[in-house]
C-alpha cells in the first residue's frame, strides 16, 4: 500500500470511531430524550404454585415413582455381561479361499474347468470375482504350469463370464 492509501485508511477509522462514540453518547443518555411511555397495572393471579406432573394423573410406572426412568416401547435393557458373542464359522465356510485368478485356453476342451492349486483335483469349484460379484462354476482339473502372481487358472471363456482379459490376475474367492 502506498502512503495515500495508508492515510485514508486512518482518516477513516478515526472518523468512523468518533461517529460511533457520538453515537453511543447521545442514545446513551435518558436525560436529553423525552420519556414517552405509559403506565399500566397488570395483576396476575396464581391458582396453582405445583409442577405439570404432580397434576397430572399417573398411569403405569410414574404412579410408583416419579423420579425412575420410564421405558416406553421394547424389552427393558439387559445389563452388560462383559463378554461378547463370537461368531464361528459354518461348516461350509471351512472351504473358501481367497486367491488370484487368471485365465488359460485348456487345449481340446469346451467344457467348464479351471484349476486351483487349494482345491481337491476333481471336485466343482465355485470363484467368485470380488471385484464386481459375478460367480461362475467348474470342475478342477490339473494344469501343470501357473502364470505369474495367479493361484487360480480359469478357461477362457469361462474367465470372460467374471472379467475382461485385462483384469488378469483377479481378486476371487474359491470355495468347494
Amino acid at each position: 500500500m502506498n502512503v495515500y492509501e495508508r492515510r485514508r485508511i486512518a482518516v477513516l477509522a478515526i472518523a468512523t470511531t468518533v461517529i460511533a462514540f457520538a453515537f453511543v453518547a447521545t442514545n446513551g443518555s435518558s436525560d436529553s430524550a423525552t420519556d414517552t411511555t405509559t403506565g399500566v397495572t397488570t395483576t396476575i393471579e396464581s391458582t396453582s404454585t405445583s409442577t405439570p406432573l404432580e397434576n397430572a394423573s399417573a398411569v403405569g410406572p410414574l404412579a410408583d415413582d416419579s423420579s425412575k426412568p420410564v421405558n416406553l416401547d421394547g424389552p427393558l435393557a439387559q445389563q452388560p455381561t462383559g463378554t461378547a458373542p463370537i461368531a464361528y464359522p459354518g461348516p461350509g465356510e471351512m472351504n473358501r479361499v481367497n486367491a488370484k485368478a487368471s485365465y488359460v485356453r485348456f487345449p481340446d476342451y469346451n467344457s467348464a474347468i479351471c484349476y486351483a492349486s487349494t482345491a481337491p483335483l476333481g471336485v466343482e469349484v465355485t470363484i467368485v470375482n470380488l471385484n464386481n460379484g459375478r460367480s461362475l462354476t467348474c470342475t478342477n482339473v490339473f494344469a501343470v504350469t501357473l502364470p505369474a502372481g495367479a493361484d487360480v487358472v480359469i478357461h477362457t471363456p469361462l474367465y470372460l463370464q467374471i472379467a475382461n482379459l485385462v483384469d488378469a490376475p483377479l481378486p476371487v474367492t474359491v470355495s468347494w
